[in-house]
């Protein structure tokens, strides 16, 4: 190990940042999501997901701007310590990176559960405690060897998971039912379930804590996250769009895609969609695991955690806070009790946003720039308004863990705040 923290080797381009993007939105939520929004609002299912990716557009025009303002890693915390200083950016930073190792270890379990589906023996004991630990033990040493490294596979995890899906849906827009006219649903039934649809396009906010990392992050990171999004919507809008308009909507399946697959295409139709899933869910962690690894040495090289974070290796990565991650994701996933946590993650995420879309004008005055031009008074109010509305459909149990991981958090701040360093 070297001990100059923060010089990364920039190794990720536009298309690297893309990959974050796209697979840290899509994970496992999608899958099951179908049924449950057929069932609230019919045929409206697939609009309101459009509409879910246009209102998330505007917070994610929030964070394209921010990403143009700074070229250091760190994304939500980076934009907060900047704007309001060192505490405020560190319980931003502290709070993501605790969701996330916790989510990480929920995700792997998600891995587990369907790839028992597929091969029983993964279900249970020894078998799959291994495919727990070689999962996220091999995602850590990939981590450590380099980003470049992580942008090979995601690139080919990203094709192999995507041209499943997409063939989904032509099949599914070939054989689909001549559709009827769209009934608005009523606002309570829409109300009811919005949030639910809101959930599948968290996630992209992870691809701006690597900038340190990118090449040119200020031009490649914006790009990144407008294509991704747009992307990810018109693939959301056409699953939806599919099964609702195919004869099993309604009927109640606990793996929608998987039983409108199997209607397709039979036994290799499901089966097919059922390992898309194993390999969406992998590609989610392993954007996870890029990403929010990447928070401790931001949070290090600020000075508010030790240095030890910060230390790169001789191939240019944070090896240490890899590993560390790394190995508290295998703790957490090894013991399911903690699950009840894992919503924690989108609280969190919510207030990195609430944080980050206020801390938009300051900097863009600090970098001499108007503190508002005509996107942020159109995009900024929408998102903040959407961000807000989104926490308080939590519940109290949920937001007293976030107020021990903030009292966690505050302890080691000022416990590195008090250790010199050299």
């Amino acid at each position: 190990m070297t001990k100059s923290p923060g010089h990364y080797r920039r190794d990720m381009g536009t298309l690297g940042v893309l990959f974050l993007v796209v697979n840290g939105l899509i994970g496992a939520g999608i899958f099951g999501l179908p049924e449950i929004l057929h069932v609230a609002v019919g045929a409206f299912a697939p609009w309101l997901l459009l509409l879910g990716g246009m209102l998330v557009m505007t917070i994610v025009l929030c964070f394209a701007q921010l990403t143009r303002l700074t070229d250091r890693s760190g994304g939500p915390q980076r934009f907060v310590t900047d704007a309001y200083g060192r505490f405020a950016g560190f319980q931003i930073g502290w709070l993501f990176f605790s969701a996330r190792l916790i989510s990480q270890g929920a995700n792997v379990l998600v891995l587990a559960a369907y790839a028992a589906a597929l091969w029983p023996v993964l279900g249970e004991g020894v078998a799959r405690t291994a495919l727990i630990v070689a999962v996220l033990g091999g995602l850590t040493l990939v981590n450590i060897f380099g980003i470049r490294r992580v942008v090979t596979i995601l690139g080919a995890m990203t094709f192999l998971k995507l041209l499943p899906l997409i063939l989904l849906i032509l099949f599914g827009l070939a054989a689909a039912s001549t559709p009827g006219p769209v009934a608005l649903p009523q606002f309570s039934a829409v109300e009811g379930i919005a949030l639910a649809a809101l959930y599948a396009f968290v996630g992209f906010e992870n691809a701006t804590i690597p900038a340190g990392e990118t090449r040119d992050p200020r031009r490649a990171m914006p790009r990144a996250l407008l294509l991704g999004l747009a992307l990810v919507t018109m693939i959301y809008f056409g699953l939806q769009w599919v099964y609702s308009h195919s004869p099993i909507a309604g009927s109640g399946p606990d793996a929608p895609l998987t039983t409108l697959a199997g209607l397709l295409g039979g036994d290799a139709g499901a089966w097919l969609i059922a390992a898309t899933i194993v390999l969406s869910v992998l590609a989610n962690l392993t954007a996870g695991h890029t990403s929010a690894s990447r928070m401790p040495p931001a949070l290090a090289d600020d000075g508010l955690l030790p240095a030890w974070f910060g230390q790169v290796s001789r191939w240019g990565t944070p090896a240490n806070s890899i590993a560390f991650f790394g190995a508290g994701a295998i703790l957490f996933a090894l013991n399911s009790s903690f699950l009840a946590l894992a919503i924690i993650s989108t609280l969190a995420r919510l207030i990195a946003y609430i944080a980050s879309i206020l801390s938009l004008p300051r900097l863009r005055k600090a970098a001499g720039l108007p503190m508002f031009d005509a996107l942020t008074l159109l995009a900024a109010p929408i998102a903040l308004a959407l961000s807000i509305w989104a926490t308080f459909q939590t519940n109290a149990g949920q937001w007293q863990a976030l107020a021990a991981f903030v009292a966690i958090g505050t302890f080691l701040y000022f416990i590195a705040r008090r250790t010199p360093r050299s």
